[in-house]
Parts: structure tokens; sequence; C-alpha cells
């Protein structure tokens, strides 16, 4: 191999190695997009969507940022404690919206909770309006935080 020809094969191997690093670091961000302009149902929605199908990190944009740092808490919620396994055999059956007051809304997410049967679990979910947009509010953050006095006053009304 002449000198010209090993130069030309090292550039190469270069550019490759600078692809292949771009790429493996995903090149900027995170794919993760959160949907936006939804009603509270909807929200719930889309989270249990993303986290049934293990994007974790997409579902976590539909949560408020005081909540986000525990969101195995809402995936718990969820699904009846048992986690992520659980939830990911659990089918959303329905979601209806039963309270709104201000910044703050009730949802009730009606969940099969094994799949071919008719076990169903209905769990209340509270969400939080923040900038036009609505966000899922960790259910322990709404009964330690004062500022959810008004959704606590809506969950204990259901």
């Amino acid at each position: 191999m002449t000198r010209k020809q090993l130069l030309k094969a090292t550039s190469l191997m270069a550019i490759l190695v600078m692809v292949a690093l771009l790429a493996g670091c995903g090149g900027g961000g995170s794919a993760a997009k959160r949907l936006t302009g939804l009603a509270p149902d909807a929200v719930v929605q889309a989270f249990f969507d993303a986290a049934k199908n293990n994007r974790l990190n997409e579902a976590a944009l539909y949560v408020t940022p005081d909540s986000r740092r525990d969101t195995r808490a809402l995936i718990d919620f969820l699904s009846g404690q048992n986690g992520l396994a659980e939830l990911k055999q659990a089918n959303l059956v329905k979601v209806t919206k039963v309270a709104e007051q201000g910044n703050y809304a009730v949802v009730l997410a009606t969940l099969q909770t094994e799949p071919n049967s008719f076990k169903l679990s209905v769990k209340p979910v509270g969400l939080e309006k923040i900038d036009g947009e609505w966000y899922i509010v960790d259910f322990n953050n709404i009964y330690e935080n004062a500022k959810y006095q008004v959704l606590a006053q809506l969950l204990k009304n259901i």
C-alpha cells in the first residue's frame, strides 16, 4: 500500500468513526416528543401508551416537572402498584374527565388489568394545567404539597 493510499484509507476510517460516534450519541437530543394541545383525558391516554410501550422518556413529558422526579410512582399508581410489567399487560379501556376547576382536573382511567378477562380497575388521576398544557401530578404529591389543595378536594369528591 502506498503512502497516498494509506492516507486515504486512514481518512476514510476517521470519517466513518466520526459518523458512527455521532449516530450513537443521538446527534443532539432525545427523540421523545410531547403532543401539545391535549385535553386531560388525552394526556392520560398518551402517558399510558408511552409507558406501556416502554417509552419512559416520552411518558415523563406528560408529568408535571415537580412529579417527574418519580415517574415510577405514577406507573405504579396506574398499574396497581406492581410496576411496568403489569402495566404492559393492562389495557386502557376508557379515560373520562370527571372534574375540572381552574388549572386542575381529575380523570378516571378504567384499566383491564388482565388480558382476556373482565377484571377492571378504575384509577383517579389528577392533572395540572401549566402554560396551557395539562400534566399528570404524582398522586403522593397531591396530598403532600399545599399547592394542590384544590386537586386534593376534587379527588376527595369522587
